[in-house]
């Protein structure tokens, strides 16, 4: 655990709060400023007051963090700053300034001059939502309420080998499974079956698994071979699941577990280690574009094809940049990263057609999708086969970028806007920020840290996506929930058999 992060009380909080009520003042005076008289002031650049604006505001918790001397990169509040909302909407706005990405769909932008940035404003808004939502003392006292009453169970890091190995081999049997389904890696399926939504977050045992011999291996003080052979197990399924996958951000997905571990398994962090980061994320995104942005042009179409076939697709990836001109690669990678990055552009088609298009909604399945998708996401699809998909990436495609084929970026943001209107922003974020408290109150403050609680943060931190659906956020930290609690448990009994020999 990041030292010092326990450091918190009722007038630091309150601190904080002010805080963001006076950014929140000075933002809206800044917006009529910029309102009034951006356009003349900065010309074609008229995005990058409201850049340095925003980023001011996301970038507010690493600020005050750090000046606290607590800072944690895995903080709800930091990481989704890092890990999304800072460089797809504050740096994607740079991008966007300069012409390094020009997607087709910016022409679905009416007034690009208002809608970008008032699409920012409502970036900005919603995080200063999600912050307010974070230090409410309400979540902290859920989260306190829960700590109290979670297991006390300790494991040490000798213990948890069996566990977290059989973990990660129920994760592949289910990721082969997923892959042979059609619903993992580059490709996707036409109808949905029963079982498929229990495959895509039955893969959560993997990552479980991950992290736990992750941690394992930071915290366990007697490093023999046994220990240094799984941390080179582990490094290495990092690049075959980034083979098998397709993904553009699978080299950075596959660090993050192992920042994550070393990061809470007690270590004090030094400035080499920032400085680390900061060479290595970079370096493993620009690859994993490189790499997954090539294998999409050379499949083709997320169509789904036999295994030999999609393997053999991954072999002739590899083959090509290994025989491609060098700078030629470089330069399509650049143009492949400046594009996956930005996400403004793709909020503000939201922002300036939402009102237009919402009375075409219901014939697409999007309309009132966040309260749907709540709702059955109580029924199980083996219940009510027949169940409807109301957060339908390629129906929004269809609908919004008048092309289906492709899984456009979505945002929290756009969605609170597309079902609740403006004041629908601030209000669902807040509601996130919530539930962010209860869990880092529960799990990471907690009055009794063990291992096993680290584990569960880990995947109810990332299973909220800053890409997707707002709709998907709650009803998948529900299954998150329950696939990890099962997991967990078997760990547990393992750990006790273990203790018993």
């Amino acid at each position: 655990m990041i030292e010092g992060s326990r450091k918190f009380s009722g007038s630091n909080d309150l601190l904080v709060v002010s805080i963001a009520l006076w950014a929140v003042g000075i933002f809206i005076g800044s917006v009529f400023f910029w309102f009034d008289s951006g356009d003349d002031l900065f010309g074609q650049y008229y995005l990058l007051p409201w850049c340095f604006l925003v980023g001011l505001v996301v970038l507010s918790p690493i600020f005050y963090y750090f000046y606290k001397g607590c800072l944690d990169l895995f903080h709800p509040l930091i990481f989704a700053s890092l890990s999304y909302i800072f460089p797809a909407f504050v740096v994607g706005g740079i991008i966007l300034s300069f012409g390094w990405s020009e997607p087709f769909y910016l022409s679905f932008i009416e007034n690009p001059r208002f809608e970008l940035p008032l699409s920012l404003f409502y970036v900005a808004v919603g995080y200063i939502g999600l912050m307010l939502g974070y230090y409410f003392s309400f979540g902290k006292k859920i989260g306190e309420f829960l700590d109290e009453r979670l297991s006390k169970a300790q494991w040490r890091p000798s213990e948890v080998w069996v566990g977290g190995l059989v973990l990660i081999t129920a994760g592949f049997i289910v990721n082969i499974l997923s892959f042979l389904r059609g619903i993992l890696g580059y490709q996707r399926i036409e109808n949905t079956e029963i079982f498929d939504g229990l495959l895509i977050f039955l893969q959560i045992l993997l990552i479980e698994g991950i992290v736990l011999l992750w941690l394992a291996v930071f915290e366990e003080e007697r490093k023999n071979r046994f220990v240094y052979l799984v941390a080179i197990f582990l490094l290495t399924l990092i690049p075959i699941r980034a083979f098998v996958l397709g993904s553009r951000s699978a080299f950075v997905s596959g660090l993050l577990p192992v920042i994550f571990a070393f990061f809470y398994s007690g270590r004090k962090l030094k400035g080499i280690h920032f400085l680390g980061l900061s060479v290595i994320i970079p370096i493993a995104l620009f690859v994993g574009v490189i790499y997954g942005t090539t294998f999409r042009n050379i499949k083709g179409s997320e169509a789904r094809m036999e295994a030999g076939a999609y393997f053999e697709q991954a072999l002739v990836t590899l083959e090509y940049l290994s025989e491609a001109d060098t700078e030629f690669i470089l330069k399509e990678g650049a143009t492949a990263l400046a594009e996956r990055v930005e996400n403004l552009s793709s909020l503000g088609v939201v922002v300036s057609n939402y009102e237009k298009l919402a009375p075409y909604e219901a014939a697409y399945g999007l309309e009132n999708n966040i309260i749907n998708d709540l709702l059955y996401s109580f029924v199980p699809r083996f219940i009510y086969p027949d169940k409807p998909n109301t957060s339908d990436v390629r129906a929004y495609g269809d609908l919004y970028f008048s092309y289906g084929e492709n899984a456009f970026t979505v945002t929290p943001f756009g969605d609170l806007l597309r079902n609740f209107g403006p004041f629908g922003i601030p209000v669902g974020m807040f509601i996130l920020g919530i539930y962010f408290r209860v869990i880092y109150s529960s799990l990471v403050q907690s009055k009794y840290p063990a291992i096993w609680k680290k584990v569960a943060y880990y995947p109810l931190l990332t299973v909220v996506s800053y890409e997707s659906f707002y709709a998907t956020i709650f009803p998948a930290v529900i299954r998150t929930i329950f696939v990890t609690a099962i997991g967990l448990f078997a760990v547990h009994l393992l750990t006790k058999l273990f203790r018993r020999q």
